[in-house]
C-alpha cells in the first residue's frame, strides 16, 4: 500500500503548471479574464488549460473578475438581403446566432447541428437547449434535442422529447426545462406537458394542462421555480388566442389556472426579477395580479413594429434583450434588438450586421 507522503510527491512529479513560473490559482484568475470568443481557442491550448475551463471554479473566478458576459442565443432565419451563407436557394436557413450583450459581437453558430425550421430554444445554467420544430423537407414536428455548453463550445445530441411538437411554450424553471402545448403533426393542438434535465439528459411527463394550447407563451413565474404557460389557442379556434394562463406546481405536480393574464395577442411575455413583464403596443407592463392587473413599467421600444417582438431577460433581470421588426413607412425596414436598462428605464437600439438582421422566432440567455 502506497503511503499518503509517496501519492503527493507522484502528484507532484506529474503536475504541469498552468502558465509556468505561476501558480495555479493565479493562473485561473487571469485564464478567467480570457474574452468568451476565445475560449474555443483557448482549450486547445493544453489538456490544463481545457481542464482549468470545464472546472465549477472557473466560472466563480470569472465572476469574481468582473469578466462575465451576457450572450443571447437567437433561433433565426437567415436575411436573404444579406446573402447569408449556406441559406437553401429560394428560402431562408435557419440556425443559431449569437449576440454579446457584454462586448456587442455577433457571430453565428457554425458547429451547431442541423437545426429544425422553427426550433425553440431554452436556457438552464451554462446549458442551451435547441428543441422541437419541423421537418424541413417534411414540414412535420419532430422531438429533436441538441444542447450546447456555452461554457465549453461543445455540442451534443440530447434525448429526444417524449412528444414531437412544435410552437410550444418553453422555458427554464427551478433548474429544468419544460416545454407544454404546440401542436402535433396533424396540426392538432397539444395539452401535453414535459420537463428535461439537461444534467441528467432525461425527460419527465407532467400531468396534461387543463386546456390545449398552441402558440402558447412560456415563462418561469415569481419564484423561478414554476412554469407558466401564457394563452395559446385550442384546435377548432385556430388564432383565437386565450386571455388565461396555467402555472405548474413541481411541490404537487398540479396545474393551476390564472385568469386574465393576457396582454394583447402582439405582446411578447418575459419575466424580469420574478414578475411577468410584456411589450405591446404602447408601453412595457408588469403583471400585478388578477385584482390590479397590468401597470406601466416603461416605454415602448422606439422603431419596433406591433406585433413582431421577442424577448428574453439578461444579466439576473439587469436588461431586457427585445428582437423585432423595424417600424418603416416603406416597409422592408429589417430586423433589429432594443436593450433595455431595469434600472434607468432607457432604450438602447442595436441594428445588427445584414447577416444578422433575419426574423428571430425564439431567444434564451446564458452568463458565462
Amino acid at each position: 500500500m502506497m503511503n499518503p507522503k509517496s501519492r503527493v510527491q507522484e502528484w507532484e512529479a506529474d503536475h504541469v503548471e498552468l502558465i509556468p513560473g505561476m501558480p495555479d490559482d493565479v493562473a485561473v484568475d487571469c485564464l478567467a479574464r480570457v474574452p468568451h470568443g476565445s475560449y474555443r481557442s483557448m482549450r486547445r491550448v493544453c489538456r490544463g488549460w481545457r481542464s482549468a475551463a470545464a472546472a465549477p471554479e472557473f466560472a466563480l473566478a470569472r465572476a469574481e473578475a468582473g469578466a462575465n458576459e451576457d450572450l443571447v442565443f437567437l433561433m433565426q432565419f437567415g436575411n436573404p438581403v444579406a446573402g447569408d451563407d449556406g441559406a437553401p436557394e429560394n428560402a431562408p436557413a435557419y440556425g443559431v446566432a449569437v449576440y454579446n450583450v457584454t462586448t456587442g459581437e455577433w457571430h453565428r453558430e457554425s458547429s451547431a447541428p442541423p437545426v429544425p425550421m422553427f426550433a425553440q430554444c431554452a436556457a438552464v445554467g451554462t446549458r442551451v437547449a435547441v428543441m422541437g420544430g419541423w421537418d424541413p423537407k417534411t414540414f412535420e414536428p419532430v422531438a429533436d434535442v441538441n444542447v450546447l455548453d456555452a461554457a465549453t463550445g461543445v455540442w451534443r445530441r440530447g434525448a429526444p422529447m417524449r412528444s414531437a411538437r412544435s410552437f410550444f411554450a418553453c422555458a427554464e424553471a427551478g433548474g429544468k426545462i419544460y416545454v407544454a402545448g404546440g401542436h402535433d403533426k396533424l396540426k392538432n393542438a397539444l395539452k401535453t406537458a414535459e420537463a428535461y434535465d439537461a444534467e441528467a439528459d432525461g425527460w419527465d411527463p407532467l400531468p396534461d394542462m387543463s386546456e390545449e394550447r398552441d402558440e402558447c407563451d412560456g415563462m418561469a413565474t415569481v419564484a423561478g421555480d414554476r412554469f407558466l404557460a401564457v394563452s395559446g389557442y385550442r384546435t377548432g379556434r385556430q388564432g383565437g388566442f386565450e386571455r388565461d394562463a396555467e402555472w405548474f406546481d413541481p411541490a404537487t405536480r398540479e396545474w393551476r389556472r390564472l385568469e386574465r393574464v393576457r396582454a394583447p395577442p402582439s405582446a411578447a411575455h418575459v419575466v424580469v426579477r420574478g414578475r411577468v413583464w410584456c411589450i405591446e403596443g404602447t408601453a412595457v407592463m408588469e403583471w400585478r395580479g388578477e385584482r390590479r392587473g397590468w401597470l406601466e413599467v416603461g416605454p415602448y421600444p422606439p422603431g419596433l413594429k406591433a406585433g413582431t417582438a421577442r424577448a428574453v431577460a439578461v444579466g439576473g433581470g439587469e436588461r431586457v434583450v427585445v428582437t423585432g421588426a423595424i417600424e418603416s413607412e416603406g416597409g422592408g425596414g429589417g430586423h433589429a434588438l432594443w436593450v433595455f436598462d431595469v434600472k434607468s428605464k432607457n432604450w438602447t437600439v442595436v441594428r445588427p450586421p445584414p447577416q444578422f438582421a433575419g426574423f428571430v422566432f425564439s431567444l434564451a440567455s446564458v452568463r458565462v
